[in-house]
């Protein structure tokens, strides 16, 4: 299957991750899930490894985060030496970065007191798969926190372009992204009026624009079709953010109720 190199473009980022950065990424955590204190998470796609980094600051007795591309694994491992200097409350020795993929069969992953996943779940080539595997890695009244691409009329265009760029030659993956970041910008203006370039979650605009446009495998589902789907796997709805944009990221916190 065509795949986005994901490893690359963290390695990209990491290059130029700030201690603002992380801060940010790591109020994100905090914002969406609050603290940590003796739990155990396990970071689905864990990419620059930002995100596994920052629960261990918020208290997380141990984290584990796992990714298909080993590119994101070296990367996280990096970026783990790197920020610990920032911040004494990170456990380094508390956190585990691995090469998996969460459509293994035999994951040889324990049951997580919170299972994260931001933005991951849609690129796997299977994301219904991916989710019934996620669901089963939640502890019992334990909680899933996930973001999801929103459907919207534009998304099968979009599924087109990202498998455009991945199937182009690199001067024409460039041309795509800075065409859709000349247009993306006012767009985001407009529709959120916002300044695109103020960080959130600690994400360069840039690299999350490369991550948009090349970020394939693609799909998408709506808020109902998620809620739905855990609903029936005694999951239930704590908190739903929905996309400011129409093609964005909605986020999810689920509780496992059994």
């Amino acid at each position: 299957m065509e795949r986005f190199a994901f490893g690359e473009n963290w390695q990209n980022f990491s290059k130029q991750l700030t201690k603002e950065d992380y801060l940010g990424a790591k109020n994100s955590v905090r914002e969406l899930v609050g603290d940590l204190n003796g739990k155990t998470v396990l970071d689905i796609g864990c990419g620059s490894g930002l995100f596994s980094i920052a629960a261990s600051a918020l208290g997380a007795k141990k984290v584990v985060g796992f990714d298909y591309d080993p590119d994101c694994v070296s990367t996280a491992k990096d970026v783990l030496k790197k920020v610990s200097q920032w911040d004494q409350d990170i456990k380094t020795d508390k956190i585990e970065f691995s090469a998996n993929s969460i459509l293994n069969d035999k994951l040889p992953f324990e049951p997580a007191d919170l299972v994260y996943s931001w933005g991951v779940l849609h690129h796997t080539g299977d994301m219904y798969k991916a989710f019934e595997a996620s669901a089963r890695l939640v502890a019992k009244k334990g909680v899933l926190a996930i973001a999801i691409y929103n459907k919207h009329f534009t998304s099968p265009a979009w599924k087109m372009i990202k498998y455009a760029y991945v199937k182009s030659p690199r001067i024409i993956k460039k041309l795509l992204v800075w065409l859709v970041f000349l247009v993306k910008v006012p767009a985001v203006m407009i529709t959120t009026r916002r300044n695109p370039f103020n960080k959130e979650r600690g994400m360069s605009y840039y690299y999350d624009i490369v991550d948009w446009v090349g970020g394939y495998p693609y799909e998408y589902a709506s808020p109902a079709e998620v809620i739905k789907f855990f609903e029936q796997r005694n999951f239930k709805l704590l908190k739903l953010i929905k996309t400011q944009g129409f093609t964005g990221c909605n986020e999810f916190v689920f509780e496992r109720v059994v």
